[in-house]
């Protein structure tokens, strides 16, 4: 569990490729796994953009990152004229803005990717160490009431019944190798795991606890079959702490608009693509599944790493 005056950087891309858990029924993770290879990574406030091609292939273990990255402020506008601005901003100053949280204030920083991407990885990293270190500066200006270094880094690779492996990586407990076969990486997630080793050696390095966000397949595919009924009220409490909060939030224009612009087009991609025959974990369906349980799957997905 993250205190609430936790700075917790989250590793994502918004619109992640779903995997498989049985690898010999991977046919609905490799054809998304082909489909988003060179899906990019949407964000809003402060943008991130490095010298480097929009998508790239499969990762490689000798691509270079010493490219410099460039940063901007975006200024979205609501307004008719949908005119939003981008200004460009110092990295420097990008860093600053990042780092900022004091006393009880906690915050949450998300770091998009293109998950096949070596380099953004690697930069992923380096903003981990810089916003580490810039933290670790201010606790020294400021009084140790009002500063703290408390970092987490979440990881939407990762399934929440494996935070007990994640502490014992950061405990030095375990090596690369056992964090990759104890996390079933192979199974549950489409990507090369060697691509994301800088970011768990840095945290493991700084002594940053890493954080398990993503919700376990076994659930997940219960929800594809079933619905959120199929979860019972224990496990579902697991992924959605506060349901009232959750239910009121998911009332409102702002979510309905996020629903009909990711969520809705999302099920009529894999409509096209003929994957909603089998669940997450290969389960095979008597007919494809229904909006609403794709819906359900998904929304327990970003509540479990929101939550």
């Amino acid at each position: 569990m993250v205190s609430l005056n936790t700075l917790c950087i989250i590793i994502t891309l918004t619109l992640a490729a779903s995997c498989s858990l049985v690898s010999a029924l991977s046919t609905r993770r490799e054809v998304l796994g082909s489909a988003v290879r060179s899906a990019t990574a949407a964000g809003s406030g402060v943008l991130v953009s490095s010298s480097l091609p929009s998508s790239l292939p499969i990762a490689n273990a000798d691509d270079d990152t010493s490219s410099a990255f460039s940063s901007y402020q975006i200024y979205p506008d609501a307004s008719s004229k949908l005119d939003p601005k981008l200004t460009s901003i110092d990295p420097n100053k990008l860093t600053q803005i990042l780092s900022k949280t004091s006393g009880n204030q906690g915050g949450a920083v998300w770091l998009g990717e293109h998950h096949n991407s070596v380099k953004d990885h690697k930069l992923q990293a380096q903003f981990i160490q810089n916003i580490y270190q810039h933290r670790k500066q201010q606790q020294k200006i400021g009084s140790s009431s009002k500063s703290n270094n408390k970092m987490a880094v979440g990881l939407e690779m990762i399934q929440v019944q494996f935070q007990p492996v994640l502490d014992r990586y950061i405990a030095k407990q375990i090596s690369d190798e056992e964090l990759k076969e104890q996390v079933q990486w192979e199974k549950r997630w489409f990507w090369s795991f060697e691509g994301y080793l800088p970011i768990f050696q840095k945290c493991r390095e700084l002594n940053i606890p890493l954080i398990a966000l993503n919700v376990d397949s076994e659930d997940l595919g219960l929800v594809e079959a079933n619905g959120l009924p199929g979860l019972s009220r224990e496990k579902l409490q697991k992924y959605v702490p506060d349901p009232n909060g959750f239910a009121q939030f998911a009332r409102n224009r702002y979510y309905k608009t996020y629903v009909d612009y990711v969520i809705s087009p999302s099920y009529e991609l894999h409509k096209e693509m003929g994957i909603l025959r089998t669940t997450i974990t290969g389960q095979l369906l008597e007919e494809d599944m229904s909006f609403a349980r794709f819906f359900s799957g998904r929304i327990l997905w970003d509540e479990s790493m929101a939550s």
